[in-house]
């Protein structure tokens, strides 16, 4: 069990290219300038928040004949898994990410952790529930380790509804949904209200047999409640009308985003009707629509920001990658366009501060 200190959030959508590694690098880099210790849990067998953040580093992390388990994810999770000594945790920090941020390391060897995943031996029989919330055990042994507890464990996924998708959202408070402009996302936002309250049942049945067998323990009693956090418009264009002085949302996105916001109300109805054990959904905010915040095209800026292994709210104080644009320095508008974004993140940041709690 997690500390009630610690609040986790996924970062999910079952669809590809919606921005959810950069959304949780950003908003983790966000809310340590807020003053929060924040640990990043890669849990997607690409590892792109790992290269991200660690750039040339990650090779040195993964496994070797020097070290088989390597210090990435899987020195835990296997251990695990063949009940082989002591688990070990390993966390890093990014080149140029907030030193409030610690990074646990994604491997492709996850692929491997969520085949060992058996919905029907381990889940509904109540029998593996160890498996399945392995991240919140993880999340209180790092808690643990240099008296550091963490304000926020954000998560990147990948985009599917894998087992890997369902263990995070089992030991998270939270999910924050990113969605951009195309049809499909929204189409995407739908299947989760399909989807989740089935695995919420499924993580039901199993405690409740677990239980039974276990009448004196209350291990999972907090686990399998996710809460619906909101969504976040990424990935959108903006235009400055003919004799106007601010920009605007082009219309084409602004189409898309009111059928978001529309899937989004039916999701939020679904999960009300079909989850009545739990809050499944965020109450009381101050923001319209459940959308936690927008972020506008970064354009080349997130190239450069991969590269440079730098997160958006610092990417002025680094110069352009050659290799991307011809220029020494940034532009005043890719200037402008900087700060905007280090303030889209900083919104977003203070919204889960005030909400997510």
């Amino acid at each position: 069990m997690t500390s009630n200190k610690t609040k986790v959030i996924s970062i999910f959508n079952n669809k590809g290219g919606v921005g959810k590694t950069i959304i949780t690098w950003n908003l983790g880099d966000a809310l340590a300038r807020r003053g929060k210790k924040v640990l990043l849990i890669d849990f997607d067998p690409q590892s792109n928040l790992s290269i991200a953040m660690l750039g040339d580093r990650f090779t040195n992390i993964l496994p070797s004949p020097e070290n088989p388990y390597g210090t990435t994810i899987r020195a835990y999770l296997q251990r695990f898994l063949q009940n082989e000594g002591t688990l070990q945790l390993y966390k890093h920090k990014g080149y140029r990410t907030s030193n409030n941020v610690d990074l646990i390391a994604s491997d492709a060897w996850l692929n491997v952790y969520s085949e060992s995943l058996s919905v029907g031996s381990d889940l509904l029989t109540g029998n593996g529930l160890e498996k399945y919330s392995i991240i919140s055990r993880l999340i209180q042994e790092a808690n643990s380790t240099e008296n550091k507890e963490y304000d926020y464990v954000l998560i990147d996924l990948p985009p599917s509804f894998n087992n890997l998708v369902r263990t995070a959202l089992y030991s998270s408070n939270y999910f924050i949904v990113p969605c951009t402009s195309d049809i499909f996302c929204s189409y995407c936002v739908g299947l989760i209200g399909e989807t989740l309250p089935r695995f919420i049942k499924e993580w039901q049945i199993g405690c409740q047999l677990h239980d039974t067998n276990n009448p004196h323990t209350q291990k999972y009693i907090n686990l399998g409640k996710p809460v619906f956090a909101g969504w976040v418009f990424n990935g959108y264009d903006t235009r400055k009308p003919k004799d106007e002085t601010t920009k605007k949302i082009i219309a084409a996105d602004n189409a898309m985003g009111l059928q978001i916001i529309q899937k989004v109300k039916e999701l939020v109805e679904t999960l009300e009707n079909k989850i009545k054990e739990h809050p499944s959904v965020l109450k009381n905010t101050s923001f319209k629509y459940f959308q936690l915040g927008g972020i506008e095209d970064m354009n080349i800026l997130v190239q450069n920001s991969m590269w440079l292994n730098c997160p958006i709210a610092t990417l002025d104080r680094m110069e352009p990658v050659r290799n991307l644009q011809d220029r020494v320095q940034w532009s005043p508008n890719q200037l402008d366009q900087i700060q905007a974004l280090k303030n889209s993140f900083l919104t977003i940041a203070d919204r889960v501060i005030k909400h997510c709690i």
